[in-house]
């Protein structure tokens, strides 16, 4: 008796293990990726230049938009590499990501550091530190989310690039691509204040740095619909935050198999 007991709770414990591989099939593994400042100082002060002092919103540039919900793995690099650029939130956020609109993953559970823009002493980063996603293949959709105050709130909202998956119907989030040689890079800002502008009524400064990271290895597609190539990648950076609220039309990403 106790025997078959045995027999069928392996058995069911097996078959439930099964199905949550089967319902989040896109295996991966997530390893340590560095510290670009480190490896690449250039870069990373390049990136950083966009950071401008908390509730002043980053300044325009040339860099393509991207729709920030087309995000996708390039297949030509061999991991996703995600590096925390800067910060200006009073909140301490938390980072995360998905791969083909599957569960969320955490991939920096307390976005803070003391030598961002809002340091905060205690903050476990440093600039540039990174992440990598590896272990990809096939066709990978990739989002990427910021949980509001996620370290001390296990019920921040969570934003992302779908604004009708936001509480508060808004843009959180915004995408820029950027090529340097054969890698493809995304810059991404997200702003972890709900509501509109102070200005109109809101509580949010909407200045998009309270969480900046680079990542290699991803593309999108451009809101105005070109595919040329940037010719000079060595540019002045800084990220469209309040034009691009209202005047791009959001979409979800398709993958195609």
């Amino acid at each position: 008796m106790k025997g078959t007991f045995l027999r069928t709770s392996l058995l069911v414990a097996a078959t439930l293990a099964t199905s949550f591989v089967a319902t989040d099939a896109n295996a991966f593994t997530i390893s340590g990726g560095g510290n670009l400042r480190e490896t690449d100082a250039e870069l990373f002060n390049l990136f950083n230049s966009s950071v401008n002092i908390e509730r002043l919103e980053m300044g325009e540039n040339n860099l393509p938009e991207l729709f920030a919900d087309s995000l996708k793995w390039d297949g030509i690099a061999g991991s996703v590499d995600v590096f925390f650029i800067n910060e200006g939130a009073g909140y301490r956020n938390q980072l995360l990501f998905s791969l083909n609109d599957g569960p969320k993953h955490m991939l920096f559970d307390d976005v803070a550091s003391p030598e961002s823009i809002l340091a905060n002493s205690n903050g476990p980063l440093m600039l540039g530190d990174g992440k990598s996603i590896e272990d990809l293949s096939g066709n990978i959709g990739i989002d990427f989310f910021v949980k509001a105050n996620g370290k001390w709130n296990s019920n921040g909202n969570v934003y992302g690039a779908d604004v009708n998956e936001n509480a508060d119907g808004l843009q959180h989030m915004i995408a820029r691509e950027f090529k340097q040689d054969n890698d493809n890079w995304v810059l991404i800002g997200f702003e972890d204040l709900y509501g509109a502008h102070y200005s109109e009524g809101g509580r949010s400064d909407r200045d998009f740095n309270d969480v900046v990271i680079a990542v290699r290895g991803v593309t999108g597609d451009r809101v105005d619909g070109t595919t040329t190539e940037v010719p000079e990648p060595m540019v002045t950076l800084g990220l469209v935050m309040v034009g691009a609220v209202g005047a791009t039309t959001w979409r979800r990403r398709q993958v195609v198999a």
